[in-house]
Parts: structure tokens; C-alpha cells; sequence
């Protein structure tokens, strides 16, 4: 799709029942051309029938890794070089994976694209992943490989210490592979993605999604600098502040200086952007829209794994049910505190219910 038929199917998923010259005059194009694009659109799959209905589902695609997360919980004070007691957890996780759990738990269609190896891990991820309601059916299980597995250990307030994680097969989702899903996603409501995928499947990613809205977590500081040259085909940003900074180059030395950082993945093209400060809350802003602070909701952190992937999740949802920027952060941060509350990387509690009763709490 070039970028002219991009425009026009932007226009017209605006408004279905617009008129061939008023496209041509919003373009400045004649309204012949415009029945091209139409004709080649239609040919292309992206309008069926009359009254330009598009041709989409609407479903959500996610692309990501899947790994199952094997957490370690100290109940006292961490004592180093020695056996401490605790309790260890085995849990389907994942950035990709997680945020399309979560997503399917708050009612949407969610479909999965992923690497997944043929053990006894994949199998389960597999199994608990459908059961959450996610459609699995674009996963590719690699033969002989071994499924992802990030082992993380945790203090005794639920902060991260140290994790290691075993990720390559996710190196194996090529651009050959994502071509088989080009349809699904070129068609979905909502694209999102993760920085765990190589450069080339990124690239790929950006290059054939179309007119669809994408949505990037950069999982690491590490793996960010991947998206730096595709800032402008992103819609939705969710760093923390230094994921912002090593995109951005801009030193954050006191909240102060975020909206400078705002300011700046703007000028890329980024239209929303969220960066959270932990317990400081979440700065968010929306281009030419509203921005500011949103204050972090008290929580009783018993594990902050996936809690960023459940922010994103909320987001995402928020923006497919017509919120407010705002009330999609606020949203998204309900999501993210159930989620700290929860041993599980996933809790299996969230529903837009209790999100609702999350916020009603603390207004």
C-alpha cells in the first residue's frame, strides 16, 4: 500500500460514507485518481460492497515473545552467596504473549503471532494462552527448539533484582514468517508490538501494517534504540524514563525536563506517549492534545513482573473504546495495579469490572 491509498483509507475509515470530490479536495487531487485508488483498495481487499465498508475485523494483533517466566520470591531479606527461603513460581509470560492475555481478558479478539518451541513449556503456553481466550492459531512451534524461559528473583517487597532470560527463538520470527500473517494484520484493528523481535521483523512489521494504528512496548533500555528509526509510524509509545532517554538522547535529571522528551518523539511522529516514573505516576501527552500528569495508584505490590505489559494492554483498550487519552492512561494504570497485586504475570482477575472499581476507589 503506498502512500496515497493509505491517506484515503485513513479517510474513509473516518467517515464510510464520504464523497469521491471531497476526498479529491482534501487531497488536492482529481476525483478521478480517487476512483482509482478506490478501484485498486477494493481490488486489494481493503473495501468490499458500496459505501466504501471496509474490510476488517475487529481484532487485535499482537507480535511479540512468549516465554514462561520462573520467578523466585524471598520471603526476608536477601542474603548473598547462600540459600534463602522462598517460594518459586512457574508462569506463562512473555511481553507479546502477556499483553494479549491481558487484552483478551478485558473482551477483546486477540490474535498472537510468536515463536514457541515443541517441549513440554510450549505446550503449556499454548494450552493456558487459548484458555485465556487468545487466538493462537498464527504461533509458529519450532521443532526441536527450546521455548523462551526468563528466570527472574525478587526481593522481599516485590522488586526485581536480577533476571536472566533465554530468548533466541524469538530471533526465528523472520519477515518470510510474519508474511503469513500479512493479511490478519493488515486487516486488524490494532497492531501491537514488542522490542524483543529482531531488527529485520520490526522493519517488516512498520513497512507492511498499512493504515493500522501501531503500539510499541520497548521492553528494555537495551532493546529500545531497535525502533529509533521508525518513531514515525508509531502511535502509541510506552517507555519508562530511561528507555525515553536513550531514544531520545535528552538527559532526564528531574520531571522537569520530560516534556522537552515529550516534545521530542512529537517531532518523530509518535502521536501518543506515555512514560511511566514508577511511583511518581505516569506523564502522558497526545500530539496537538491533552497532556500532564496521572498520579500513580496505591497499590500492595506482591511482584512487579508484567505490570508494564498489562499498562499497554489498558492502553490499547482504552483506545479502542473511544477514551480519552487520560481516561485510557488511567485505565491502563488499574490494569497495571491488579497486576502488581498478583503473583501471577497475568492476573487472571482482570476484567473491566474490576478496572472500573480500581478507579472508582481512588477518585
Amino acid at each position: 500500500m503506498n502512500h496515497r491509498e493509505k491517506q484515503i483509507l485513513t479517510i474513509i475509515r473516518n467517515n464510510p460514507l464520504i464523497q469521491q470530490h471531497t476526498i479529491a479536495d482534501m487531497l488536492g487531487i482529481t476525483r478521478s485518481s480517487v476512483a482509482g485508488y478506490i478501484m485498486t483498495l477494493t481490488q486489494k481487499g481493503y473495501i468490499k460492497g458500496k459505501g466504501y465498508i471496509l474490510s476488517e475485523n475487529n481484532h487485535i494483533v499482537v507480535v511479540g515473545s512468549s516465554n514462561m517466566d520462573v520467578t523466585g520470591y524471598s520471603n526476608k531479606k536477601l542474603v548473598y552467596g547462600d540459600s534463602n527461603p522462598g517460594k518459586i513460581a512457574c508462569t506463562p509470560g512473555g511481553v507479546g504473549r502477556n499483553i494479549a492475555e491481558n487484552l483478551a481478558l478485558l473482551g477483546q479478539d486477540t490474535h498472537l503471532v510468536s515463536m514457541i518451541g515443541d517441549d513440554f513449556y510450549g505446550m503449556q503456553l499454548i494450552e493456558h494462552t487459548r484458555k485465556a481466550g487468545v487466538n493462537m492459531d498464527h504461533c509458529h512451534v519450532v521443532k526441536g527448539d527450546s521455548t523462551s524461559t526468563y528466570l527472574s528473583l525478587l526481593d522481599e517487597a516485590g522488586e526485581m533484582i536480577l533476571a536472566i532470560n533465554d530468548m533466541d527463538i524469538i530471533d526465528k520470527l523472520t519477515p518470510s514468517l510474519l508474511n503469513e500473517s500479512k493479511q490478519l494484520i493488515q486487516h486488524a484493528k490494532l497492531l501491537i508490538i514488542d522490542c524483543n523481535l529482531q531488527s529485520e521483523a520490526l522493519a517488516w512489521l512498520f513497512s507492511n501494517a498499512g493504515s493500522v494504528p501501531i503500539f510499541v512496548d520497548t521492553v528494555s533500555a537495551f532493546k529500545s534504540h531497535k525502533i529509533k528509526d521508525w518513531l514515525s509510524h508509531i502511535h502509541t509509545l510506552k517507555p519508562n524514563r530511561l528507555e525515553a532517554e536513550m531514544l531520545s538522547g535528552i538527559k532526564i535529571n528531574s520531571d522537569k525536563d520530560i516534556p522537552a522528551v515529550i516534545d521530542w518523539f512529537h517531532k518523530q511522529g509518535v502521536q501518543r506517549i506515555a512514560i511511566s516514573t514508577g511511583a511518581e505516576g505516569v506523564y502522558y501527552s497526545e500530539i496537538n492534545g491533552e497532556q500532564g500528569w496521572s498520579a500513580s495508584i496505591p497499590t500492595t505490590i506482591i511482584s512487579v513482573t508484567g505490570a508494564g505489559d498489562a499498562m499497554l494492554a489498558g492502553l490499547a483498550h482504552g483506545y479502542l473504546d473511544n477514551m480519552s487519552f487520560y481516561q485510557s492512561v488511567r485505565f491502563a494504570q488499574a490494569c497495571s495495579s491488579l497486576t502488581l497485586s498478583s503473583e501471577f504475570t497475568n492476573n487472571p482477575n482482570l476484567s473491566i469490572n474490576c478496572v472500573q472499581n480500581i478507579l472508582e476507589s481512588v477518585s
